[in-house]
């Protein structure tokens, strides 16, 4: 009902001329009215509609401005009353010239500003009256405030030079400002969030430090790519670096002896102490490049010591790439700073003496990447060194890819690491030029190294013997030239013991010195003899005919009897060695650098005359696998009157300075392991090697005076056929166990990792697919932008497990599947020996093989384990003897391999213990039986499923007969097998104990290809059953459907649906007979599971029930089977809540216990249902 609404008119009428009545007609509602109405209504929607927040902010920004505005007096107002006086305030000094700059220019910037002030005050007095000299004295006021912020811009240590804070009454200048700190806030968080995000905080479980790790590297590569930053902003980001790292220097007082601080103010980089510490402390990443012998190794982790990085509890960290160098550098350096080996320690694996006194660490790079494992941080390290970094080991790459994004993060935190890049070659582009691992370039420090003059002769003429042509040349050095050490790079540990033992035969120390040297009691030091400097050594042009009776007098010695096997060599020596002559092969040294016409009897001739052929040569091996104490023997004094002679690999390049070497013969060779990425052979080559090393093995004969490098190939060869640089370790090795422990700290996505160089896409591909064969990764699809489907792999629970130990992945996976069958102790063993390598040495003698063939290689259990009883057998032989060197030694096997395992096995049982804690794992190694040995042979196949060859008995080739026709024949071959990792035929190597045995199906542990032969063999071989392979090498399987015959059946043990099927196994489709497995996933196994379920075998109790039944069960597995809607219920019901087995219906019972009980009942006759309501579920 509409309430009429009364309106009361009141005018003044003219009753003369109107009607009285007029008025009352008026309508009480104006079209004027209407539409005012109207208006006020849109307005109060319009009021009632809700801000957007574009408005609401531009709203909010006003009322602040206006709310400023007002406070802006009383703030004013307030100030006053704390406001100095004027005079008080013109006699202080401005804070731009207060400890802002350095203390070069403080003294010229203070006298400019108070002559600028002098001056200006004149003005003023002059020119304050005047209103028209008002406008000049603000503008020249305005003018020395810019003049000294732009002096002040000049150095990048000023303190806030970039904060310019606009305190202006103008509303517009203020908002500008808001936005843009807006804007430099969101610049800093979008930079914070790409660079480091997996970084900014520290995680207490190691899951989350993994998960979160992973955007530190990932991200790193789209803020690369897509972050931009202003210049301004990144001036100020770097200035506020440079401000934090400043802090108070410094000094460690340290007591040298005298003769050690003399002999350290010789070393070239003495020099360079202050530009080095300078640079480190005012950037995170510094390089130092430096020939090998200028002092870098030892002295800066010194220099860092005095400089006080090892103060408040933080280490200096040095990483090595060899053993051998880790233990060395830690004892001289420690013998530098007059500290003890607890002070400055070293670690490398199963060694090391590190304490809690500990301030310099030695270390291996595998030992630091360990480290990050554990400590994501490096928090207890303040300084690392990166030593070698040009040779480009695996390790050293990865370290320095993770270094570069934690030293951003510790710096940020307010906890610097510093991080020193050291290198023996001007190889630094791969650090200074790649912007993903650096976005500011680093400092490139050169040091010039404590380097004399170093003659390089080459060879007319290259022989391919190289060892003999070493030889000989070892015999002219000792022979004809003046003291002093030689040096000679040859490829390997068999070349090296052969050219000892020629040399030894030849020179041989008598019994005397011999036994003097090796009493530990008499310290014999050698006779300072005076070697001549360059300057007092005169050469003199000796012609041919004088050169040849001076060398005549000497013992002869004819080489054409020497051979390169030791073992021919030592049996048949000789007395004289022809030194006369002058066939070009001979005619192989020079006087000049590079100078390929030289004259060897022109060199050093004058001081012949105390040298003979007949005095002793102190030879001594230099390689890895030498022992420690063996490999020290070179840095110390030979014998008096030895001249000593080093024989060493390819580790004397860099890592070690040996002492007194004056004399390098390189044969330019190089042993190399070839490994192919998608074939996993492995091949050992010994080619030619780079320049940049063979211009490292000629520095070594400058150290300590001048010397000569013979170079036994031309310079023509050394020209066109040396490559530059040596490849990266990252690009010839496979790096599966590289991406398991990437993948396990946190990295999904490993190629956005920062490498200085990048693996090989296809070594990648190859890594991640085995890793997958091995379940440690999973592949999962993921949505990323757009829509767009991507395939990550992520490490599985059981892949975690399998990165703690340091060892293969294959290995890890099988000591963990060892637990379950109880076989640790043996399986710990058996990965211990296969992780080593030559454990039996082929260099032995008749008696010693035969000895160990008959203690080692003639058990029954060799049938059965092959190859890998004979490693087991032989280590538990030396455990049961104490592992005494004398019973390795003459029982042909290597002893410090055995000492090396043992060392291995205790670290991997450790490791189980710590991750299985309730359980009791021992150490004692027990006999094991038949079961258990076929149980090895089991786990073996698991980590090696890919590694299968099949026996062939015959090879088809192609002959001619006797009328020229071209046929095909079938040969017999022995020892032939097909592998499925190469198209190529592998054999049996004649080494293994299969070797006269005959199997089908072998396991193997790696394919390597003979240089002599050219074959590929098979190395560390088990036979194996064909019915393994289904089961254990399933994943290279290609199954067949189901037989219907036998049918499929339910195993209550094992809580699974089994079935026979037929199987192809690997690329070459080898036919294997049907076994029972598990049955395939998909929608016949839902439906023989409810067949299992409704007919009572997987619950008992429902047996009863199926004589109450409307259908038989058997009704579930025909092909028209989901046709029935009571069928289709059921199978419906099972697939949506995936339950497969009765362990997945129990515990959906658990949750609802009516589940399936309406489904069941369809098919119960009516009269029984209630009994099978009360009796539900039958669990």
């Amino acid at each position: 009902m509409i309430k009429q609404q009364k309106i009361q008119i009141e005018f003044e009428v003219d009753e003369s001329k109107y009607d009285e009545f007029n008025p009352l007609i008026l309508s009480d509602k104006s079209d004027a009215a209407k539409k005012e109405k109207n208006i006020r209504a849109k307005n109060e929607e319009i009021k009632k509609q809700l801000l957007s927040k574009k408005k609401k902010k531009k709203l909010e920004k006003i009322l602040e401005r206006k709310n400023r505005k007002l406070n802006r007096t009383n703030l004013i107002n307030d100030l006053q009353q704390y406001q100095i006086d004027e005079n008080e305030y013109n006699s202080m000094p401005s804070t731009s010239i207060v400890q802002t700059v350095g203390k070069r220019k403080i003294n010229d910037l203070l006298r400019l500003y108070s002559s600028i002030n002098k001056n200006d005050d004149k003005d003023e007095l002059n020119e304050r009256n005047d209103d028209s000299s008002r406008k000049r004295f603000k503008i020249r006021k305005i003018k020395f405030k810019n003049n000294e912020k732009n002096f002040n811009r000049k150095d990048p240590h000023i303190i806030g030079f970039d904060d310019n804070f606009n305190t202006d009454d103008d509303d517009d200048d203020d908002e500008q400002e808001s936005s843009s700190d807006d804007e430099e806030n969101c610049d800093e968080k979008i930079e914070t969030k790409n660079i480091n995000s997996g970084f900014d905080q520290k995680f207490e479980e190691k899951n989350e430090t993994e998960s979160k790790s992973n955007e530190v590297i990932e991200s790193s590569e789209g803020e690369h790519q897509n972050t931009k930053t202003s210049k301004q902003n990144q001036s100020k980001i770097e200035d506020d670096k440079e401000v934090k790292d400043k802090k108070k220097s410094i000094f460690v007082n340290v007591d040298r002896p005298e003769e050690i601080q003399q002999a350290r103010q010789r070393l070239p980089i003495l020099a360079e102490e202050h530009n080095i510490m300078d640079a480190i402390m005012h950037n995170q990443v510094v390089i130092i490049c430096g020939e090998t012998g200028s002092g870098k190794t030892t002295q800066v982790p010194q220099f860092l010591y005095e400089a006080g990085y090892a103060t408040n509890g933080k280490l200096i960290g040095i990483t090595e790439p060899r053993r051998v160098a880790a233990i060395s550098m830690s004892k001289r350096v420690a013998c530098e700073l007059n500290m003890t080996e607890k002070e400055v320690s070293y670690q490398i694996r199963f060694e090391g003496n590190v304490s809690d006194k500990t301030r310099i660490k030695f270390m291996t790079d595998g030992i630091l990447m360990k480290e990050i494992e554990r400590d994501l941080y490096l928090n207890k390290y303040s300084a690392l060194i990166i030593d070698e970094a040009h040779e480009r080991s695996l390790y050293s790459d990865i370290l320095i890819g993770f270094l570069s994004r934690i030293v951003q993060v510790r710096h940020r935190n307010g906890d610097p690491l510093k991080l020193i890049i050291m290198s023996a070659t001007l190889r630094v582009e791969d650090f200074t030029e790649n912007k993903h691992l650096f976005k500011i370039p680093p400092p490139v420090i050169k040091i010039d190294s404590r380097q004399y003059p170093v003659t390089i002769h080459f060879s007319k003429y290259t022989n391919p013997n190289y060892m003999q042509e070493a030889f000989k040349k070892v015999c002219k050095i000792h022979s004809v030239s003046p003291p002093g050490g030689i040096l000679i790079f040859v490829t390997g540990r068999t070349e090296v013991l052969s050219l000892v033992r020629m040399l030894k035969a030849k020179f041989p120390i008598t019994h005397q010195i011999d036994q003097k040297y090796s009493n530990p009691n008499n310290k014999t030091k050698a006779a300072k003899e005076t070697v001549p400097n360059n300057d007092q050594i005169i050469e003199k042009s000796i012609d041919d005919e004088n050169s040849k009776n001076i060398l005549n007098s000497k013992s002869r010695i004819n080489l054409d009897v020497y051979s390169i096997d030791p073992v021919e060599t030592s049996e048949k020596i000789i007395d004289g060695l022809d030194l006369c002559d002058n066939d070009s092969n001979d005619d192989d040294d020079g006087n000049a650098s590079n100078d390929d016409d030289d004259d060897e009897d022109n060199e050093y001739t004058e001081d012949l005359g105390f040298l003979t052929t007949t005095e002793p040569l102190y030879c001594l091996p230099l390689y890895s696998m030498l022992p420690s104490k063996k490999q020290a023997l070179v840095f110390q004094p030979p014998p008096v009157g030895c001249r000593l002679c080093v024989i060493a690999t390819n580790i004397a390049e860099t890592s070690l300075t040996i002492p007194n070497i004056r004399y390098v013969i390189d044969t330019g060779k190089v042993k190399n392991i070839v490994y192919d990425r998608m074939t996993s052979v492995s091949t050992f080559l010994i080619d030619w090697t780079s320049k940049a090393s063979a211009d490292q093995r000629s520095g070594r004969a400058g150290r300590t005076s001048a010397g000569h490098c013979y170079r036994l190939y031309s310079s023509a060869i050394f020209n066109d056929q040396f490559k530059q640089y040596s490849e990266p370790e990252i690009l010839k090795k496979p790096i599966d166990d590289l991406l398991l422990q990437m993948k396990a700290i946190g990295f999904e996505n490993v190629t956005n990792f920062p490498f200085p160089t990048k693996p090989n896409l296809e070594a990648l591909i190859v890594a991640e697919k085995l890793l997958n064969q091995l379940d440690a990764l999973e592949t999962k699809t993921l949505t990323g932008k757009k829509n767009k489907h991507i395939e990550r792999s992520k490490i599985t629970w059981f892949g975690r497990l399998m990165s703690y130990f340091p060892v293969s992945p294959r290995y890890s996976r099988i000591l963990l599947l060892s637990t379950q069958a109880n076989l640790v102790p043996l399986v710990v063993t058996l990965i211990s020996l296969l992780t080593v390598q030559e454990f039996f040495p082929t260099d032995v003698s008749k008696a010693i093989k035969q000895r160990r063939e008959s203690w080692f290689f003639s058990h029954p259990f060799c049938q059965i384990l092959g190859d890998l009883w004979t490693l087991l057998s032989a280590f538990g032989s030396a455990h049961y003897h104490g592992f005494s060197e004398k019973f390795c030694v003459s029982h042909g096997l290597r002893y410090n391999a055995i000492r090396e395992a043992d060392k291995l096995r205790l670290q991997l049982l450790n490791q189980l213990r710590s991750i299985m804690k309730n359980q009791t794992l021992s150490s004692e190694l027990s006999v094991p039986n038949e079961i258990q040995v076929k149980m090895l042979s089991k786990l073996y196949l698991s980590g090696f499923s890919d590694h299968i060859a099949k026996r062939i008995p015959f090879i088809t080739v192609t002959v001619h007969d006797d009328n020229d026709e071209v046929r095909k024949v079938q040969k017999s071959i022995r020892n032939c097998y097909q592998s499925i990792e190469v198209e190529h035929n592998v054999f049996i190597s004649p080494h293994s104990v299969m070797f006269n045995q005959t199997y089908d199906y072998v396991v193997y542990q790696e394919i390597f290809e003979s240089s002599d032969a050219g074959k590929m063999y098979m190395r560390n071989i088990v036979p194996i059953q064909m019915e393994w392979l289904a089961i254990y090498g399933a994943k290279h399987c290609t199954f067949s459907n189901p037989l219907e015959d036998p049918p499929p059946r339910y195993d209550p043990d094992d809580d699974c649906i089994k079935c026979h099927r037929r199987s192809t196994f690997g690329p070459h489709g080898w036919e294997l007979p049907a076994i029972e497995v598990d049955y395939p996933d998909g929608l016949d196994k839902y439906c023989h599971f409810a067949h299992f379920l409704f007919d009572g075998l997987v619950f008992p109790s429902l047996k009863a029930n199926l004589s109450y039944m409307s259908s038989p069960p058997i009704l579930f597995v025909k092909s028209w089977a989901m046709v029935q809607p009571k069928v289709d219920i059921v199978i419906k019901c099972l697939i949506n809540n995936r339950i497969d087995c009765k362990h997945a219906l129990l515990n959906k019972w658990k949750i609802n216990p009516k589940f399936l009980l309406k489904e069941y009942l369809e098919w119960i006759n009516d009269g029984h249902k209630v009994d099978v309501r009360k009796c539900w579920p039958p669990c």
